[in-house]
């Protein structure tokens, strides 16, 4: 004899003490069952327990279907499989005598409100960020995307957190290979569980990169719906705020998301600014040692006559000076993002002010060392998202230079360009446009074109409408 839906679901969750079992008769017997812990107690006695009170003439399920869904959303879940799914996300449960079950959404509703996003403060421009609920989330892009264009794949990823995830496009703008490709990464996803959206970037990066991120990741919907429309892919994993965004280019990293409603001039002053910074940050130690150790003929001479003032009494050798202002920077980052935010500042204040001015008067590091390290590890937060990468290609060039000059140093940007310049994926060169030379998409890179100037999407971005109007 087949076995019930309802007794394989009753030894499923045998033991559990939040498993709620009531039985109803209603012309017919009803069990009705949910998990307290995941139902609200509201919507079950308002939209369950309350309209059954009322039916006394039931003759099959379909008449007590009838009678719920004027509450809330009601479907018949279509096998055993579906029947678990419901039930573990919050949904009650009602079965007949004949094993028939309908299912009504009594969810409970725990999360923080919408607001700015820390990580993506802007002076103007939308203030909304992405929170923890993947229902809010598709509410903000369906806000701002109001055509029936907009996609969403609904998938669930890992065995036991069963995550909910939606993949999200605008047909007739995005490939549908790229969107095939990336919902058959997401299904042969085989792992425990899905905790935040980080976990799945990891399975889409096709080329398992070691440096640099493939996925790009943001945690505003007009950021995300401004990708869409230029024919990226757009992935929102339930419980994370973070939403990816594929295929991702290097030159976003440039980019800020206020950088669309200020002036094109300005907004390309910005990225000029922080293109410097980053090679700047990178660069900045190795040339000091290198300057200093190998090519001191380069420096003017007023400026080495005072770096050996202020560097002859330090007991260590150039190299090793650098290394471990550096190695004293990226700790005091670490502990600064792990401690209490009051006792942060304090911390900071501390390890930048006291702790350095103390290292030079001891005479145990110079102050130029120090200047250098602290203009570099200020650089480094022009890419906030980057910053732990830059900081470990800073520390292997720095180590590089100091070991063979300014040859170790042409020889890592040449290697460093090369690996970045051979990465691709879903279609898409990291570094274009430009490697390769794109021209049409130079208008959004580094120099950012007027916004009413720029008709055509970019090429680098697989797509299969290039036009932005009409």
């Amino acid at each position: 004899m087949k076995e019930l839906c309802f007794d394989k679901l009753q030894v499923l969750y045998r033991g559990q003490d939040d498993f709620r079992l009531r039985e109803i008769d209603c012309g017919i017997p009803l069990k009705v069952v949910c998990l307290d812990s995941m139902c609200d107690d509201v919507k079950v006695a308002t939209f369950v327990l309350q309209p059954l009170a009322y039916i006394s003439d039931a003759s099959s399920i379909n008449d007590i279907e009838t009678k719920l869904s004027v509450g809330n959303g009601v479907r018949k879940p279509p096998n055993f499989y579906a029947i678990v799914e419901d039930f573990t996300n919050g949904y009650t449960l009602v079965f007949d005598d004949k094993d028939n079950c309908i299912s009504v959404d009594t969810r409970t509703v725990i999360g923080r409100s919408i607001a700015e996003p820390p990580t993506s403060m802007v002076m103007r421009g939308p203030r909304e960020g992405f929170v923890e609920d993947m229902k809010v989330n598709l509410t903000l892009l369906r806000k701002r995307l109001k055509t029936p264009n907009l996609k969403i794949i609904n998938l669930n990823v890992g065995k036991y957190t069963n995550t909910a995830v939606a993949v999200c496009y605008i047909e007739g703008i995005s490939q549908q290979r790229i969107v095939d490709d990336v919902v058959q990464r997401l299904q042969s996803v085989n792992v425990d569980g899905v905790l935040d959206s980080s976990y799945l970037a990891r399975y889409l990066d096709g080329n398992k990169t070691v440096l640099f991120r493939r996925v790009g990741t943001t945690e505003k919907p007009d950021i995300a719906v401004g990708k869409m429309l230029e024919g990226r892919i757009a992935i929102i994993v339930d419980g994370s705020p973070m939403v990816l965004t594929i295929p991702y280019l290097f030159v976003e990293d440039m980019q800020s998301p206020g950088d669309y409603y200020e002036n094109s001039s300005m907004t390309t002053l910005s990225r000029v600014l922080r293109f410097i910074s980053v090679i700047a940050s990178v660069l900045l130690p190795t040339m000091y040692v290198c300057l200093q150790v190998y090519n001191y003929q380069i420096i003017p001479l007023r400026f080495l006559i005072t770096i050996l003032n202020a560097s002859e009494s330090i007991p260590f050798s150039p190299l090793s000076e650098m290394i471990i202002v550096l190695v004293i920077f990226d700790i005091l980052r670490e502990a600064n993002l792990r401690m209490p935010s009051a006792v942060g500042i304090s911390l900071s204040l501390v390890g930048a002010i006291v702790l350095g001015d103390a290292a030079v008067q001891a005479g145990l590091l110079g102050a130029p060392a120090v200047m250098i390290g602290a203009l570099s590890g200020i650089g480094l937060y022009t890419l906030p998202d980057n910053t732990l990468i830059l900081s470990l290609l800073r520390l292997i060039v720095t180590l590089l230079g100091g070991l063979m000059g300014l040859l170790g140093v042409i020889i890592s940007t040449l290697v460093l360009i090369i690996y970045l310049a051979s990465m691709q994926d879903y279609k898409t060169p990291f570094l274009a446009p430009f490697t390769p030379d794109i021209p049409a998409d130079r208008q959004d890179a580094v120099a950012q074109i007027p916004v009413p100037k720029m008709k055509k999407r970019p090429r680098s971005i697989p797509n299969v409408n290039d036009e932005r109007r009409g």
